[in-house]
């Protein structure tokens, strides 16, 4: 599949099943523009925490107040704002085409300043391992994009208890290197979030209209989105 053919393809999942009726009535009052990026905001600023903490897991007073932070991060606007406006059902109704076949042109550029807000030094770096990640990683899997979308709110949970000193399995019984990693999973999982909500803000000025030459990017900064989560719950969990 070229890049023409993948930018349509997704073109096709965008127009199938993206529509802004239901989510623009969950928002009620709030702009939609306004609200998501309020949430832009917010997550970018949780991200840059926990990144100066990665830099620092030595110091369990700064875990600690990550670890609170995270307790108090919710994620369940974004994954809302995604369902309901039918990413998620997009990128659920073919994900072993959509995320074997991810690549850099169906990533639009507002990404790269999104990351970069989120606290990540080289953007494009890591929309490359982002992409193979997610080739390797989320298309053949079994388990639906949506889900991995889905269990972030509950390893941020987890992750904040691992952290925190008040906590059994207490964080200076661990070496650097795993806290470290735990930290750099958390940043993932908000920078696909924050990615996530950008992708719908990007959607607001193009399948509205619709325009068909951009509409591809809305579902390829989404599978970005989700490939950002999936590897930050893969560092949660040990992997690699």
């Amino acid at each position: 599949m070229n890049d023409e053919e993948y930018r349509q393809f997704l073109s096709a999942l965008a127009r199938q099943h993206v529509s802004t009726r239901r989510w623009r009535r969950h928002f009620g009052p709030m702009g939609v523009d306004e609200h998501l990026q309020h949430e832009i905001d917010r997550l970018s600023s949780t991200a840059r925490l926990v990144k100066a903490a990665a830099e620092r897991p030595e110091k369990q007073d700064l875990l600690d107040v990550v670890a609170n932070e995270l307790r108090n991060t919710y994620l369940g606007q974004v994954t809302q704002a995604m369902e309901e406006s039918g990413v998620l059902d997009a990128l659920d109704e073919a994900p072993d085409i959509t995320f074997p076949n991810l690549r850099r042109s169906a990533i639009p550029d507002e990404d790269v300043e999104l990351l970069r807000h989120a606290g990540v030094d080289d953007p494009e770096a890591m929309i490359t391992i982002i992409i193979h990640y997610s080739r390797k990683h989320v298309g053949g899997s079994d388990t639906r994009p949506s889900q991995i979308v889905e269990r972030a709110q509950n390893e941020l949970r987890q992750a904040a208890d691992i952290l925190s000193s008040g906590e059994t399995d207490a964080p200076q019984k661990q070496p650097e290197k795993k806290k470290r990693k735990i930290l750099n999973g958390v940043g993932k999982i908000l920078a696909g979030a924050v990615t996530g909500a950008g992708n719908l803000l990007l959607f607001t000025g193009t399948i509205v209209a619709p325009n068909p030459g951009t509409a591809y990017a809305v579902i390829g900064s989404s599978a970005l989105a989700v490939g950002s989560i999936c590897q930050g719950l893969g560092d949660l969990r040990g992997e690699g």
